[in-house]
């Protein structure tokens, strides 16, 4: 009881300090030396239809990993670099990121995340946004700061190969829902 409350609290905390939009992620951070890679196609509302991401991660150590990002199909690519840390091991699982992006406009990403492993599935959800930096049509500054609730479950078909299947609810505008599924590979 003690550990679910502590969950409950650091996720509420986290939550309300950081957040980020997530695309196929779990609050286990890869062991050191190990990496993962993986694609996933996603579609979006308000005409961003197909999409294809490609990602990858790297172990570094201490509970803490390098994700990789790259999105080809809406409009532009997508490139995005997050460092993960996870803050409590076990069931549940927490964990904290912040990264950048580059789509259409320079971004910083930061986020939690939140994973309850079942048998062989693991369930995650968290709170994200983005905070990005854009210029109007006068080339004046603009921030934006889209806010996403990501609901993801990921099937174990072998103990390094996983489904995933995730979406992310738009919380605000500029934010949009994304819904997606792809395959991850675990080394």
């Amino acid at each position: 009881m003690k550990k679910f409350i502590l969950t409950l609290v650091l996720f509420t905390g986290i939550s309300i300090a950081a957040n980020a939009q997530i695309v196929f992620t779990s609050a286990k951070t890869l062991q050191k030396g190990n990496f993962s890679v993986g694609i996933n196609p996603a579609w979006g509302e308000y005409g961003y239809d197909f999409s294809l991401f490609l990602h990858g991660g790297y172990g570094v150590g201490n509970n803490a990993d390098l994700n990789l990002k790259i999105g080809f199909g809406w409009f532009d690519p997508y490139v995005g670099l997050d460092y993960e840390k996870t803050l409590l091991s076990g069931k549940p699982s927490v964990s904290v990121y912040v990264g950048g992006h580059y789509w259409n406009n320079f971004g910083i990403d930061m986020g939690t995340v939140v994973t309850f492993p079942i048998k062989n599935i693991n369930i995650s959800t968290g709170l994200d946004a983005d905070l990005v930096f854009r210029r109007d049509f006068n080339d004046d500054l603009d921030l934006g700061f889209p806010v996403w609730l990501p609901l993801e479950v990921e099937f174990y078909l072998q103990k390094h190969l996983a489904l995933t299947f995730e979406a992310d609810i738009r919380l605000n505008n500029p934010a949009f829902t994304i819904v997606g599924g792809g395959l991850s590979i675990y080394l």
